[in-house]
This record gives structure tokens, sequence and C-alpha cells, in this order.
């Protein structure tokens, strides 16, 4: 019996190994698909992490699908990750003989333009039919119209046209001969180039569109401004009890808003703050360190219109000896009766300093001041002579520094 057992129980084993050989491993999306939304487009929330939209087409007649901020052409890309809170516009166009029939999925519905916002892995449907339409007619001989319009969405540009005619700019409009092959080439301003989206060349990004005319035609291009994004991707070191002052720095955006910056996840280092803005797009991290530590934190900027976000660290380290800088061993020398300042100088340890005289004499006339726009000795001499005295800097922690100083006066 227990031999039955046994064989039945091996039988069992190998019938659970070979399951499990036939199980195939899960696909993950290409990575031509799924690109960081740092390198795509750094409009972003302080949501965190980034979500892949992706778009499908159904139905008996074709098109193309579009978004803002760019990223899906649905044509050839349909599928894209963008940051966590990002609301991305998709647009349908349908091809000639086809017509758009509405959508469905992340919240779309309708036949108009869709705003999706990116919380999570999100699927969107367009379907285009057959329209029932007759085809147009084949176009005649003759001339033809071609109109450029466009749309400046954050950005400027220029449109021109080979064969030359289109110069838009001033010259938006132009006949050339039926059959003409015309290459139409968009130029940005400002900001850069975001797609055509109306005419022969409706969803395409490249900024050149070649097309053979046979009717009278429009082609709209549009002009986005350059994603929102920082400048810096590091910041500096800093020393306990040192002053620390350092900018961040953000460019583009299509908002109209002064950039507003926030701490969305992590901390800063210890005796430091960040401004919520410092000049119209800038920030200022400042303050005196009073640990030594490595913080890591993510900062947030809002435009009005976009947010980006960046994750940056700082390093604290020991403070630094404190040390006399200025003046040196020998002062500069002065005159009797004349006026005399000397300024006072000092780096490392934690400011702010105090001076003293903790040995020796000034020249007569001659005193230590302190004051917020600086420390110095000044005054006006009344004897001629060489001066000798010790000159000691104390900073907020106790480091002292001394050193024999001579000032001679004429």
């Amino acid at each position: 019996m227990r031999r039955r057992q046994s064989i039945a129980g091996l039988i069992a084993l190998f019938m659970l190994a070979s399951g499990c050989g036939n199980q195939t491993t899960p696909t993950r999306p290409s990575p031509t698909a799924q690109i960081s939304a740092d390198g795509l487009n750094a409009s972003g929330s302080g949501s965190g992490g980034t979500f892949t939209l992706q778009v499908s087409k159904t139905g008996t007649g074709s098109g193309t699908v579009t978004s803002s901020p760019s990223g899906i052409s649905c044509g050839t890309t349909c599928s894209r990750s963008f940051a966590g809170g990002t609301t991305v516009t998709l647009t349908a166009l349908a091809s000639s003989g086809s017509v758009f029939t509405g959508w469905s999925g992340g919240s779309c519905s309708g036949t108009g333009s869709c705003n999706v916002r990116i919380d999570n892995d999100i699927s969107v449907s367009a379907t285009f039919d057959r329209s029932t339409e007759p085809p147009p007619p084949p176009p005649s001989s003759g001339m033809f119209t071609l109109t450029v319009a466009k749309v400046q969405n954050g950005g400027t540009g220029n449109v021109s046209s080979s064969p030359a005619g289109i110069d838009c700019g001033a010259t938006c409009a132009a006949s050339f001969a039926s059959g003409t092959s015309i290459t139409l080439f968009a130029s940005p301003t400002t900001g850069r180039f975001g797609s055509w989206t109306s005419g022969p060349c409706a969803g395409g990004t490249n900024p050149s569109c070649t097309f053979t005319l046979g009717a009278n035609t429009t082609a709209t291009a549009s002009f986005a401004s350059q994603p929102l994004t920082f400048l810096e991707s590091t910041l500096p070191d800093g020393n306990v009890g040192a002053d620390y002052a350092v900018s961040i720095n953000t460019t583009g955006g299509s908002g109209t808003e002064q950039h507003r910056f926030s701490l969305v996840a992590g901390s800063l280092p210890d005796g430091l703050q960040m401004q919520s803005f410092f000049g119209v797009q800038s920030t200022l991290i400042h303050g005196r360190p009073t640990r030594i530590q490595t913080s890591t934190f993510t900062v947030r900027v809002d435009d009005g219109a976009e947010t980006a976000t960046r994750t940056f660290a700082i390093t604290i380290n020991a403070a630094v000896t404190l040390a006399i800088t200025l003046p040196g061993p020998t002062a500069k020398s002065g005159t009797a009766g004349q006026f005399y300042f000397q300024n006072l100088f000092a780096s490392g340890g934690r400011t702010p300093y105090s001076w003293s005289i903790t040995g020796g004499t000034l020249p007569p006339g001659l005193r230590i001041i302190r004051a917020s726009n600086g420390n110095r000795i000044e005054g006006t001499p009344t004897a001629r002579g060489t001066f000798t005295f010790n000159l000691t800097v104390r900073d907020q922690d106790g480091q002292q520094a001394t050193q024999v100083t001579s000032i001679t006066i004429n």
C-alpha cells in the first residue's frame, strides 16, 4: 500500500513540473514604447512615478490619434509613458474616406478632444468607420490654392514652402499648378514645433511635410512651448555652520504665472530652507547647516499650466577649520591724522564671527568696529610708529583663531 502511494506521489509531482515548464513568460512592453517622462516631457505632478497611456484603434475606417504633451502619434506610436498627474489631451483625425465615431475607455466619450489624467496605466480606444459620403472627384487640371495656418500654443514660428510661394510670416497662401510636389518647412522662433494638426500631413511631428497638391488645401502647423524642466541636476555640498545658498532654476513651460516651488518628498538638510520662489523662474535654498548628513529630496515646480519634478541631494560635511583670511601678518599702513580702515575677514567655523584684540595694542585712535555691513578696524590714528597686536576671531561654536598682526602709521 505504501509503495502505491509513493508511485502516485511521484506521478503527481511529474505532472506539476510539466505544467510549470509549459508556462510562458509574460511579455513586457517594448522599450521603444516606454520612454522616461523626464526625457520625453518634464511635465508632471507631485504624485510620483510614471504610467503608460495605451491607445488602440477600432472600426472599419482609419485615422490617427495624437497627444499633447507630444508622445502619442498613433499612426506608429500608440503607447507612451507620462509622469503621474499629467493631463494628456488626445485628438483623433480621420483619414480620407473615414469618420471618427467616438472614444471609449479612460473616461473618454464623444467625438471631441479627450483629456486623460494620468494617475495609473490607462487604455483608450478610438473608433474610425468608413464614411458613407462619396469619395471626392479626381483632381482637375489647373491651379489650386495652398493655405497655411499656424497654431501658436506657447511657441511661435514660420512656415515656408518649396517651390517658393509660402512664407508665413507674411504670406500664408499661394497658388500652385495641380500635381505640384510641395514641401512645407516649419521653423520655430520660440519654443518648438509641435505637429501638423490638419491637412495632408496631419498628425506628423516632422517639421518637413511633403505632398502632391491636387485640390485647394489648408495645412496647419502647431508650435508649442518647450517642456517645463529644471536647469540644475546636482547641487553643491555644504559645511556645518557655514552659510549655504544655492539657486534652482527652471525653463520652458506654457504657463503665464510665476514659477512656484515646493518639496514633495524627502527633506532638506537641518538648518536649510527653500523659498517658494526667488525670481520669476527660480528658487533659493539657503541657511546654515547644523550637522553632518546627506539629504535627498524632490522639488516640484508649477507654472500655472504645467508641473515638473526633480530629485536632488545635498551633502553637508564637517565644519571647516576657522582661519583669519584678512588682514595678513601685516595690515595696510596708515597716516597720522587721516582716516584709516582695514576690513576683517575669516573663513570656516560657524558664522557670525566676533573679533577682538587679545594682546598688544592697536595704534592710538583705532578700534574694532562690529557692524552688519562688515567687521573692520577703523578710526583716525593719532601717533606714528609700528604697532603689533594679537587679532582673534571666534565663531558661534567656540572655535577661535589668533594671528599676530602689525600696523604701521606714518
